[in-house]
């Protein structure tokens, strides 16, 4: 089990070169929807207090809230969305602004975000991280918060 208390380094190693030369960080994607803007109509909206209910078992285990997505096939052609009010409830607001860290077996990826009033999405960094993830519809994508401050998830699966 991921213990999210641990102090884990990934922005200074970021900032020194030691993510950025890699594959699957901070490059961007090339063959990728980073222009998608979600529309009011795709999928629900992920401000909706009532979309967003805590994973009790894992928050009472080590304290670390979790959100989970059961990826369709929206999510895998064009991006993923992240609860809105997840991040209101866990994060601070102007963390929107940076890069957020999704952390798969100790492998690092470099995720870039964007927002509206009512929904955040991954903008850069998802393509490359579903393949390399070997995500496909139907795939159960767990997303726990590890690092409240420079925004970590450790993100693990439930293959179909």
């Amino acid at each position: 089990m991921f213990d999210c208390r641990l102090v884990m380094p990934w922005k200074e190693l970021a900032q020194e070169g030691v993510y950025g030369d890699s594959e699957h960080s901070c490059a961007p994607d090339m063959e990728t929807s980073d222009d998608y803007v979600p529309s009011d109509t795709d999928g629900g909206d992920s401000s909706d207090e009532e979309e967003y209910v805590p994973d009790p078992g894992v928050l009472a285990d080590d304290g670390c809230p979790t959100f989970t997505v059961t990826l369709d096939s929206s999510n895998i052609s064009r991006s993923l969305e992240i609860p809105m009010a997840f991040w209101r409830r866990h994060i601070r607001m102007i963390s929107l602004q940076d890069p957020v860290y999704f952390n798969v077996n100790g492998d690092s990826w470099f995720i870039v975000l964007d927002h509206s009033a009512t929904k955040i999405w991954v903008k850069r960094g998802w393509r490359r991280f579903k393949i390399a993830n070997n995500i496909v519809v139907g795939t159960r994508c767990h997303f726990k918060l590890i690092d409240r401050i420079d925004v970590q998830f450790y993100v693990w699966f439930d293959r179909p």
